[in-house]
């Protein structure tokens, strides 16, 4: 009967936007690229990406290798149970091609987020690339089988090192989740288990042997494994769920069950005079921990609670900052919630005996338009104080130099959006650290950008992008935030998160503790890292990273 009404559904949805296709209009789409991990597809007519979402033509939807099943009007998530209602989703009708009639489209970022993965937009290459999450990773203690599970197929491939003896295993097109999954199981040969992101888009599994291992392996696939036995490996492939419960699985199941919490509910959203309140009620006092990360902008919480399978709920009123809330069952009972945002928001968390009140609000300076702000951009350092320095051939590198040729196309930038810019320094000069945010203040600016290299006493040990705000300042934590979900997406650099200047130094950072408007500290790449060194020198990439500060920032301001 259910399946019968959401065909009737489907077929009154897509007769009716077949009526209105001809305002949908191809303008406010544009030919974009799809990448599979490291794979670009190619793909004829091409996908099309509306500046949130992209659009792939239903008949491409085999080239993804992902377990689909479509009809005229809709596509079935076969790896979803049947009766969730995220394991079905209507196709929408894009006009591909000028003068051609509309073809049916899936979006693919809806239907990445409901399997359970990862998406990454490049602005600059115009390509979404989609990467699976890891879900498990297990060791049989009597037979010595390696099970990996991830949420999409991945390729992958083994690496045998020795001294001491090493099985790698490489998962191409892969992710580590916000909760990444504990190894689990023992097996007399395999004495370490180490679970981490190898770079950006490979994740990778090594297990310590107690004796080396000749033969490598590879494939595709979203579930497999490897028997080790005493001479040599062997491995299958399946697509398949888990197998069913063994005799002892079975029996253990059978024992008393201990008494179980109630299970999790989602929170309730309610308006407040401030803002939005998100409210989830607990059964003792509780401060969990809390995330904030981007691509897409979301808050993730780790709460006690349990349940059995992922709860969703999409948000349809944007007002309420919320896109979706997803509650996602982990290990040692507890649960993530995770709050997709439509734009950054200032956050504060606060707990009582019975409840968990997460209240979002308007960022402070935030709202209007970019032209309507005064913006002071901070390059770090200048003059006699070059900051941290890195051989590059046979020259050095400064960080002075680096930021200031950053910190200058962003000035550049935010003056073509008609914002009013001022720079602590514009030429390589030295200028006291009170001095830059004296001047902020004095001009009332309403934000204040510190730009900055990254450096750490072992080169080439860390790599990425990291931005710092002052304590607990949930109005610099959100400016952060958006800035860097620009930035993540055109660096090619990986994420180290918005942090608070207080896990650096106790009284923080002294351009963030002193500054009167939302300040934030952008440590753009690692001088000490040759890959980071190697972007950081290069005009095209300080220009890109200057232009998605301004697109962070805008976003931050405007809320688009």
């Amino acid at each position: 009967m259910r399946d019968a009404i959401v065909q009737r559904s489907a077929v009154l949805w897509a007769v009716l936007v077949a009526m209105l296709a001809s305002t949908w209009a191809s303008d406010g789409y544009r030919p974009a690229r799809l990448s599979l991990g490291t794979r670009v597809q190619e793909l004829s007519p091409p996908p099309l990406w509306d500046g949130r979402e992209l659009w792939i033509p239903a008949q491409h939807l085999e080239k993804l290798g992902w377990n689909l099943s479509a009809t005229s009007s809709t596509v079935k998530l076969n790896d979803l149970p049947p009766d969730s209602p995220q394991a079905t989703l209507l196709m929408t009708p894009i006009q591909v091609e000028p003068n051609q009639k509309p073809t049916p489209c899936v979006p693919v970022r809806d239907v990445v987020r409901r399997l359970g993965g990862l998406t990454r937009w490049n602005e600059e290459t115009q390509t979404l690339t989609v990467l699976a999450f890891l879900r498990q990773v297990r060791i049989d203690p009597e037979t010595g089988q390696i099970q990996v599970q991830t949420s999409l197929p991945v390729e992958w491939r083994t690496l045998n090192l020795s001294d001491p003896a090493r099985l790698v295993i490489d998962l191409s097109g892969c992710a580590l989740p916000d909760q990444p999954p504990t190894p689990e199981g023992v097996f007399e040969r395999v004495r370490a288990v180490r679970v981490g992101q190898f770079d950006p888009t490979t994740v990778r599994i090594v297990l310590e042997l107690d004796t080396p291992l000749t033969t490598t392996w590879n494939g595709t696939a979203r579930q497999w494994s490897l028997s080790l036995t005493e001479q040599s490996a062997q491995v299958a492939q399946s697509d398949t769920q888990p197998e069913p419960p063994t005799e002892k699985a079975s029996a253990e199941a059978e024992s008393p069950p201990e008494p179980q919490a109630p299970p999790f509910q989602l929170p309730t959203v309610e308006r407040t005079a401030q803002g939005v309140q998100v409210i989830l009620p607990t059964s003792a006092p509780v401060r969990p921990r809390v995330n904030f990360l981007e691509d897409p902008l979301r808050i993730v919480l780790e709460v006690p609670g349990t349940l059995q399978e992922t709860l969703e709920q999409v948000v349809d009123d944007p007002s309420l900052f919320l896109r979706a809330l997803r509650a996602i069952p982990t290990e040692g009972g507890t649960v993530r919630l995770v709050l997709e945002l439509t734009r950054s928001v200032g956050a504060t968390l606060l707990t009582t005996q019975n409840q968990i009140a997460i209240n979002l609000r308007m960022p402070r300076n935030a709202g209007g338009t970019l032209r309507q702000k005064v913006i002071v951009i901070d390059p770090g350092h200048g003059g006699n104080q070059t900051g941290a320095r890195a051989r590059h051939g046979n020259r050095w590198v400064e960080e002075k130099e680096i930021v200031l040729a950053i910190a200058k196309h962003v000035a550049d930038r935010l003056s073509a959006e008609g914002a009013t810019v001022i720079m602590t320094r514009g030429k390589d000069e030295a200028i006291g650290l009170y001095a830059r945010t004296e001047l902020a203040n004095n001009a009332n600016a309403h934000f204040f950008l510190s730009i900055h290299c990254d450096s750490n006493p072992r080169p080439n040990s860390a790599s990425g992008t990291t931005i710092f705000f002052h304590k607990d300042d949930a109005d610099s934590r959100a400016l952060g935030q958006a800035i860097l979900n620009e930035m993540v997406k055109v660096t090619g650099l990986p994420s180290r998160g918005v942090r608070s200047d207080s896990t650096l130094y106790q009284s923080g950072l002294a351009v963030l503790r002193t500054s009167q408007m939302p300040a934030v500290l952008i440590e753009v790449g690692f001088i000490n890292h040759d890959t980071d060194r190697a972007k950081l020198i290069d005009p095209k990439f300080q220009e890109r990273v200057a232009e998605a500060i301004v697109r962070g920032l805008k976003s931050h301001v405007e809320g688009r």
